[in-house]
Parts: structure tokens; C-alpha cells; sequence
């Protein structure tokens, strides 16, 4: 899940130099290897966050809530919501290309990773039908992905408070790749437990049936998640503070 979350971290980071670690020092305009090689620092070695920047926990993030729902004809016709779960995996995840990050406020950013796992754990509740199959159930959830590759595609938006300008998006769009996905829905069925494991083998058994009409779903879910974070964290944070200067 994606911050977006390379975007967060790096511009929380470098947002007061004072108080970096010596390890972190600024990046200039479009330099990306720089980019690069901080964010993935970060990534690696403080997923539990740097206060004294505003740089808030990562890995989990808490996610207070979150819908994906699909109706109409799709063969998965569901209402799934989630309440309070976390989203682990970003301490694993690899930065591999970025671009943007110029002296314009207003331009296109774009932010490449791969990570090895993510997952989505906590409770959900879900009403529906998946392929020829009735779904429901209330409890705790497991959603796993392996092998899974982010792209994150924003649009710049400048905005100007008190002579300085500051970084927005109203686009972010998250879409992802996966080359497996686990699924554990708990107490399926009010805990029916012959309804139960069938019904969790059967979505694991077509998991990329169920993902493939879902995916468009899941990445808008994310892209909210993702943009919000995003938004509040540059909201704070003069755009050109962020990159090293004459004077650095």
C-alpha cells in the first residue's frame, strides 16, 4: 500500500533538514537515483516512523476503514467492508523508478516498487456472491498477496498559502500486479464449519477469477487511501523546502 507511500516518506524526510539523521541528506530537483536510494533507506530501517519529522508508522498502517463493493452483472457481486485492519508488507517493499519530482509544482510524478508480500489483516464483514457461489459472514480477515508490483500515477496540483506553495492531487491513481493471492474470510456462515473451509478453498482455488473482476475495485479502495495520506502530509510541507537549495 502503498505512500503514495514513497512520496510520503521521502517528503517527510527531507522536509527539515535540521532534523534528519546524517544518513538522509536532501536529494535536488529530479535527481531519482537520490530519490531513490532515501526512500528505500527509509523503508528498510524505520518502518515504526520518525517523529520528530511527522513521519507517521508505516508498516502496519492503520486503516479505519475500507469498502469494496461490486454489483450489477459481475460474477463477483459483493459487499465487503473492513473495519480497523492493518496493511503490512511497505518495510519489504522496493522503490525502482521515479520520475517528476522537478522544480514545477505541476507536473506528472510517478512511483514504481515491488514488494515480496502485503498483506490486509482484521475484521470484515461480507454479503454476496462470488462466481456461482453465495457468500456471507462477520469476523476476522487474512488477504495476502505475493509478489506484487505498484505503480503510482499522480498529477501535481499547486497550491499557495502565505507566499509558499505546497504540493496536492486529486488523481492519485494506485494499480497493482500479483502472482498469488490468499484468502481467509473467519466465521463464514455464523462459523458453519463445513461451509466455512469449503467456501475459503474455493476462493483461494479462483483467486485470479475473483481478482481479475475485482482489481479495478481494490485499486480505487487504495488510490482513496493513498491520496488521502498523501494530501495531509504535503499539506504541511512547502514544496521547495523539500529539495536541496543553493545554500545545502
Amino acid at each position: 500500500m502503498l505512500k503514495t507511500v514513497c512520496g510520503v516518506i521521502f517528503f517527510s524526510l527531507v522536509a527539515s533538514a535540521a532534523k534528519l539523521p546524517s544518513e538522509i541528506p536532501k536529494c535536488g530537483y529530479e535527481e531519482h537515483d537520490c530519490i531513490i536510494e532515501r526512500t528505500n533507506w527509509v523503508l528498510k530501517n524505520r518502518p515504526e516512523g520518525i517523529p520528530a519529522i511527522k513521519l507517521l508508522q508505516f508498516d502496519p498502517i492503520d486503516v479505519p476503514s475500507m469498502s469494496i463493493v461490486q454489483g450489477g452483472n459481475s460474477p463477483v457481486n459483493i459487499d465487503l467492508q473492513f473495519r480497523n485492519v492493518k496493511f503490512f508488507g511497505l518495510n519489504t517493499a522496493v522503490v525502482h523508478r521515479v520520475s517528476g519530482f522537478g522544480k514545477n509544482v505541476d507536473q506528472r510524478i510517478e512511483l514504481d516498487l515491488k514488494a515480496p508480500q502485503i498483506s490486509l489483516i482484521g475484521p470484515y464483514t461480507i454479503n454476496g456472491r462470488v462466481l456461482i457461489l453465495p457468500v456471507q459472514g462477520k469476523g476476522d480477515s487474512n488477504i495476502t498477496l505475493d509478489n506484487v508490483d505498484v505503480k503510482i500515477r499522480l498529477t501535481g496540483k499547486k497550491i499557495t498559502k502565505n507566499g509558499k506553495d505546497y504540493l496536492q492531487t486529486d488523481d492519485l491513481k494506485l494499480t497493482f500486479k500479483t502472482t498469488r493471492a490468499w484468502i481467509y474470510l473467519g466465521n463464514l456462515f455464523n462459523g458453519d464449519q463445513t461451509l466455512g473451509p469449503t467456501t475459503n478453498d474455493f476462493l483461494n482455488e479462483n483467486w485470479k477469477e475473483i481478482f481479475g473482476e475485482l482489481q479495478s475495485v481494490i485499486e480505487d479502495a487504495f488510490s482513496k487511501i493513498i491520496q488521502t495520506l498523501f494530501n495531509n502530509v504535503f499539506a504541511a510541507l512547502p514544496y521547495h523546502t523539500v529539495f536541496k537549495q543553493g545554500g545545502d
